[in-house]
């Protein structure tokens, strides 16, 4: 009986076979946590970044709206200048009507009707009175409420804003993905010093600012004008009128504004050409109590108009607004970057964070997927460091006009508070934060 020698070689191909499938099922599952991995590894990396320009654009937030609120502050300063401005020249006008009604009289035939005219004219300058104390009033408390609305964004320390920040970089980290959390503490963050409340007298800053806008408003910086006839010529004598406007509104210091507008008729007659003051008309304002003088301020009123600016401020024609405002229009406290960003010459915020997704959560074999290794197969479950997988990102926030020249009359213009130009964007993270983050990820 004749027996095939293949028989006894029936099976031998089944241990290749296994170690063969073996193989394909380890590189199966290789591939598959790589390929898991790599995925959850690019939505944390995005989540980084997303909470990182999260943060970074919040704090440009916060730095805008001091910059807003600056400007309405610089804003509402200068309408009580113009309001103070109105007020003294509404007493000016006043009593120049009522001390020319008293000559006019005496001009036949017109006379009574222009003395009529002036005497409207003084009870109409002194009805619009009331309105400015209460336009000062009105801008004095909504400098108030932008000031204690700085402070309610900020709060002691910028804690309310640090706070305020991590709420938003946990709730774009959830909408991301739930799984992910953000460490308490960034790796790096310079946003809590960035800024300072300036009070008392550090609130030089703005009061500087709000004068460079006083100079350019020609209404508060001068009043005057000049008209001239007649001759008077020593030792022939002769007769000579210089009628002599003066006037202006100034900011007195960080405490208030005060203002005075006067008019004086300076003769000049006799062998002698002998000088004197006749004052026409004369009124005086202040937005405070207590407010000191500024004695070559007001287009020297003083100096030129000595007798008409007295009767200016005596008791009776000098104007205040005090009683219908808070502060009397007091340079208020404000929100600046501090004293160390300032000295930088492009100060910049920066922030780094870190966040992280616990291993068990994740879509792999070893994680949230019901594809489970065992045995041998085990050795390619792809276990973290720290049991977590761990993503950082960096954002900036830097300042820059629109047009990207940061030109202001043909300045360079260092960044501040008092322009809204803050933005924001993603940077590379540093050598020296990545090793941080390594340490971490090991202590964890």
């Amino acid at each position: 009986m004749m027996i095939n020698k293949y028989l006894f070689q029936r099976g031998q191909a089944l241990p290749l076979a296994l170690v063969l499938l073996a193989a394909i099922a380890a590189t199966v599952f290789y591939m598959f946590n790589t390929g898991q991995l790599v995925q959850e590894k690019i939505g944390l990396t995005n989540t980084a970044d997303a909470v990182a320009y999260s943060a970074g654009v919040y704090e440009a937030r916060v730095l805008n709206y001091d910059a807003y609120t600056n400007r309405a502050m610089i804003a509402n300063e200068i309408a009580i200048g113009q309001a103070v401005g109105l007020a003294s020249w509404a007493k000016y006008a006043g009593t120049s009507a009522n001390n020319i009604s008293q000559w006019a009289k005496y001009i036949p035939y017109v006379g009574p009707y222009i003395e009529a005219t002036l005497k409207a004219v003084e009870k109409a300058m002194d009805a619009i009175l009331k309105p400015l104390g209460i336009a000062v009033g009105l801008h004095d408390g909504a400098i108030q409420v932008l000031k204690a609305s700085q402070f309610a964004v900020h709060g002691p320390g910028n804690s309310i804003a640090l706070f305020n920040r991590k709420v938003v970089m946990d709730e774009v980290a959830k909408q991301n993905d739930p799984d992910v959390s953000v460490d308490i503490l960034p790796i790096s963050d310079n946003f809590a010093g960035f800024t300072k409340r300036y009070a008392q007298g550090e609130r030089t800053r703005m009061r500087d600012v709000v004068e460079r806008n006083r100079q350019q408003e020609n209404f508060l910086k001068t009043r005057r004008w000049d008209f001239k006839f007649g001759i008077c010529v020593r030792p022939f004598g002769g007769f000579r009128i210089d009628f002599k406007k003066r006037g202006g509104t100034a900011l007195i210091g960080l405490d208030g504004w005060k203002s005075i507008d006067t008019l004086s008729a300076h003769t000049r007659s006799g062998s002698k050409c002998k000088r004197r003051e006749r004052p026409i008309g004369y009124g005086s304002s202040f937005s405070a109590d207590g407010l000191p003088d500024n004695y070559d301020a007001y287009n020297q009123s003083r100096s030129t108009n000595p007798r008409a600016t007295s009767r200016a401020l005596s008791e009776g024609v000098a104007w205040n607004s005090a009683p219908a405002s808070v502060t009397g229009g007091a340079i208020p406290e404000f929100y600046d970057l501090s004293e160390d960003a300032l000295k930088q010459k492009d100060p910049r915020t920066q922030i780094t964070i870190r966040v992280t997704k616990p291993n068990n959560r994740q879509r792999y074999s070893g994680g949230t997927s019901i594809v489970k290794p065992s045995g041998s197969l085990d050795l390619y479950g792809g276990e973290h460091q720290g049991e977590v997988t761990a993503s950082i990102a960096r954002a900036e926030v830097y300042f820059e006009r629109p047009d990207g020249a940061n030109k202001l009359y043909n300045k360079a213009e260092l960044g501040s508070l008092f322009n809204p130009y803050w933005q924001v964007h993603l940077v590379p993270v540093s050598i020296a934060e990545r090793a941080q983050a390594a340490l971490l990820q090991g202590f964890k």
